[in-house]
């Protein structure tokens, strides 16, 4: 074989490895690499229930987000969430989202003064907080935010006891079984949801959970009146 025939064949083996090689990064780099950060905040009334299935406990999120120049972008991503929910994004939660150019890579909350400034201004012009002035008005409000059918219930209701909140979860006859599995899902959202209801109303002492049937069988009960701290790193 010629010299020049091998010196052609060895440059094209090269360009052929140079070109895989640089295809490779280039999809790499648009799935994995941080491409730009997204910003939004959990609406109020968005339902973080978690769902279950063979891989454990988790919540879906699916975000209008805003980059630093106030772009829109819909952004999805899920969370496993632990024993303690301590991965669990509640409403009213900022979120900082990091994407690649294809990818949600990352997430964590971050408080409202690390939004951006045109990120903030678009979140403002379409995140409207709690209006309610008194602890009854907000119970109002948080009774036609619950949604009872995404746990089985026929009937959900939240009402003022005192400086506390009742959340009332009721199911047919019949439905214990349905009830008991509620009360293992709605267990750990209500440690999240006091924090969401103190921020609200800085007076609120405490919250209820309550899950019975509708002949009044009290099925599970449980007070949170401690904050709840958590840190993200995610």
């Amino acid at each position: 074989m010629k010299k020049g025939v091998i010196i052609a064949l060895v440059l094209a083996v090269v360009l052929i490895a140079i070109l895989v090689v640089l295809l490779a990064k280039g999809y790499y780099d648009s799935r994995y690499v941080l491409d730009e950060y997204y910003y939004t905040v959990v609406p109020l009334d968005y339902d973080i229930t978690p769902s279950v299935d063979s891989g454990g406990r988790f919540t879906d999120y699916a975000l209008t987000c805003y980059n630093g120049d106030g772009e829109a972008k819909d952004l999805t991503f899920s969370v496993l969430i632990d024993a303690h929910s301590s991965d669990l994004y509640p409403p009213g939660t900022f979120l900082r989202v990091s994407c690649s150019k294809l990818l949600v890579i990352g997430r964590r909350a971050i408080d409202r003064s690390d939004v951006p400034e045109r990120a903030m201004a678009r979140i403002d012009a379409v995140f409207a907080p709690t209006s309610a002035l008194s602890l009854a008005e907000y119970a109002a409000e948080r009774t036609g935010q619950l949604a009872p059918g995404s746990v089985g219930a026929h009937e959900a209701s939240c009402a003022t006891e005192g400086s506390a909140l009742r959340y009332i979860y009721v199911f047919s006859a019949g439905g214990k079984a349905a009830a008991e599995a509620a009360a293992e899902l709605l267990d750990p959202v209500y440690q999240v949801q006091y924090r969401t209801d103190k921020d609200a109303f800085p007076e609120l002492t405490a919250i209820f959970l309550e899950i019975r049937m509708d002949d009044g069988t009290v099925v599970f009960s449980q007070k949170y009146d401690t904050r709840v701290k958590f840190d993200y790193e995610n």
